[in-house]
């Protein structure tokens, strides 16, 4: 899920920068330390490697080598992390299938013969990739998959590989907020090297996000090279300095930040970062419930008077800002870096396009630009719009807008980023923050379609029907009651991504057939509103609170009369859907924890049956519905 995607992408603000080197050998297993004819008794990092390899966290270069002197790569690094972790791989490696009765074929292409069948909801583990064709298992069978129909339930960065042997480790540490990317936009970097100054915060972080806590055991010191060491990890080495997991250089007292860290080396701290911690099971996080990851409670927790009134409508309207919401897809703003450098546009509907302004939030025509498609340029601080024979077909210096003719609702596909996702709607365009060369892109659409292009991404396509129309008017409630003077000044309202709700329109392949369930929740829905006195209210949400939500106050500083804090005894009967006890921990360890959490809710359908208004008057209380005005 997304939603947890995003607070944990929060949580992970410190962004790792990552050295990249090529690196082609891949772990091979061996039984144990004595199998290596590269690792004797008198070495110095003889105990770590046993400590390492006994313990099932590092595999040996070949079934006789070690190779202690060789560098860590990424994928390498996080193999040995998540498996320090207790993580099933192949776990974050899930896709639930959006179409009915699809094919697993034998090879990637629908000339290949049918292996199977998988009906609609059906989970498959990815192992590979071919062009547009999953590598898939289920039930023991194994083949390919049309990516069409497949929806991971997992975010993989863009260069993870799900046949690789870090695949799933990978994933794992995206979505636990271990890493966040090399730099690059949604980037892994699986053959980059691993620095010492790397690995000192992506074990700091893990401490973090898991709860651990670092012991102090050495006087802390300064580096003679101090200076070298990044500004976003110089915290991160001296809490591992004083936890004894690093030191300096024997004879120079150097740390040497920007220096490879090798196998023998990040064998030596993993062994010292157990001992600093107390070991390698994370704490449960503070005020979570210890449940058995068994069979659902039998008693309904309605029996022990924990459940609030279930929300009722109002006969009154709210009123609304507006009903057209501008969302800033690619943009350039004082903190946030994600302009495009071009775009390209076509209407799905084979049909033109017309350039011209915003008025308020409506288009206003001033000329045709053909058929398209089109492609959007930028230099300096003036865009250009060149037609499909390499025409300029517009210029412009100042925001304008593109908007798609010919059909009553046509959907552009835009290409940018390296990205491609159809939308609804029209496009205005303004040359980026600071004129770097680069193009602010804002997407006008309508509130409930809006709604439709968050609801796949925070909130998947398969779950319950009671949840996600609780889901459909929490991400339209969100909208409406986020601080939209944020970004006024760049042109837009709304943000895609961490700091509001993450929107990709009608995705990559624009097929409504792909999201038949979350768009029957907004359309269920359309127009209601959770508000609070008459107001909108700021419906947050989160993966999970580890049994206890927390409130408003607690979590953000802040005090709301609608979000408070309470023991959730739902979630302990979902622990086993999340993934098991681990699984869960982490996620309740990274989620803010604040309003509604969406495995509760999700417990609150399938367990006991509970309908959207008592999920919404138990993570909510005291608020209504209204119709919009």
């Amino acid at each position: 899920m997304t939603m947890g995607k995003r607070v944990r992408r929060a949580l992970s603000a410190l962004v790792l920068l990552i050295i990249l080197f090529p690196w082609t050998a891949l772990p091979a297993a061996a039984a144990s330390v004595g199998d290596f004819t590269d690792v004797s008794g008198s070495d110095w990092f003889y105990d770590a490697v046993k400590y390492a390899v006994d313990g099932r966290l590092f595999d040996g270069t070949s079934s006789t080598t070690f190779s202690p002197n060789d560098v860590m790569t990424r994928g390498m690094f996080i193999k040995v992390l998540g498996r320090y972790a207790g993580v099933n791989e192949a776990s974050w490696r899930t896709a639930t299938v959006t179409g009915s009765g699809v094919n697993i074929r034998k090879g990637p292409g629908t000339s290949y013969e049918t292996a199977a069948s998988v009906p609609q909801g059906g989970s498959v583990t990815l192992t590979g990739k071919s062009g547009g064709w999953y590598k898939v298992s289920y039930g023991g069978v194994d083949g390919y998959m049309s990516e069409q129909y497949i929806r991971p339930d997992h975010h993989a960065f863009s260069d993870v590989d799900y046949g690789q042997y870090y695949a799933g480790y990978a994933i794992w540490a995206y979505e636990s907020g271990v890493v966040t990317g090399d730099g690059s936009a949604d980037r892994f970097s699986p053959d980059g090297v691993v620095t010492r100054e790397q690995v000192c915060a992506l074990l700091d972080r893990y401490a973090s996000v898991t709860g651990l806590s670092v012991a102090k055991t050495e006087s802390a010191v300064t580096f003679p090279d101090d200076g070298s060491i990044s500004s976003w990890a110089k915290n991160d080495v001296y809490v591992m300095q004083q936890a004894g997991v690093v030191k300096g250089h024997a004879e120079t007292g150097r740390f040497e930040p920007a220096g490879s860290a090798t196998r023998a080396e990040v064998a030596t701290m993993f062994q010292r970062f157990e001992s600093a911690t107390g070991g390698q099971t994370p704490p449960a996080p503070s005020g979570s419930p210890s449940p058995s990851p068994s069979a659902p409670p039998s008693k309904d927790p309605d029996e022990l008077g924990v459940v609030d009134a279930p929300v009722s409508f109002r006969s009154d309207k709210v009123q609304l800002r507006a009903r057209t919401i501008r969302v800033g897809i690619y943009v350039e703003t004082s903190g946030t870096h994600t302009g495009a450098t071009k775009a390209v546009l076509a209407n799905e509907t084979g049909s033109g396009f017309e350039v011209g302004s915003m008025s308020g939030r409506t288009f206003t025509a001033s000329g045709s630009l053909g058929a398209g498609p089109l492609t959007v340029t930028a230099s300096g601080g003036t865009l250009s719009v060149t037609n499909a024979a390499g025409e300029v077909v517009y210029t412009s210096s100042s925001p304008f807008a593109i908007h798609a003719v010919g059909a009553d609702k046509p959907l552009t596909r835009l290409d940018a980023n390296n990205d491609s996702y159809c939308y609804y709607g029209d496009f205005e365009f303004r040359p980026a923050y600071g004129n770097g060369g680069k193009i602010t892109i804002v997407n006008y659409v309508g509130l409930e379609d809006y709604v439709k292009g968050v609801m796949p991404w925070e909130f998947g396509t398969w779950w319950p029907s009671e949840v996600m129309k609780v889901a459909a008017i929490a991400c339209r409630s969100f909208a409406l009651s986020y601080d939209w003077s944020t970004y006024s000044s760049f042109g837009f309202d709304l943000l895609n991504g961490i700091n509001a709700q993450t929107y990709h329109g009608r995705g990559t392949s624009g097929r409504d057939s792909d999201y038949t369930v979350p768009d029957a929740a907004v359309d269920a829905t359309e127009n209601v509103f959770l508000t609070y006195d008459g107001s909108v209210c700021i419906a947050c949400y989160s993966s999970c609170n580890g049994g206890k939500v927390l409130s408003a106050k607690d979590g953000f500083g802040v005090s709301y009369p609608y979000l408070l804090g309470k023991d959730d005894p739902y979630e302990q009967a979902a622990i086993q859907d999340v993934g098991g006890q681990s699984t869960y921990k982490y996620m309740a360890s990274i989620s803010h924890r604040v309003g509604l959490s969406a495995w509760g809710a999700y417990a609150m359908d399938k367990y006991y049956h509970k309908d959207y208004q008592t999920i919404l008057g138990f993570y909510f209380p005291g608020t209504s519905l209204q119709y919009g005005a």
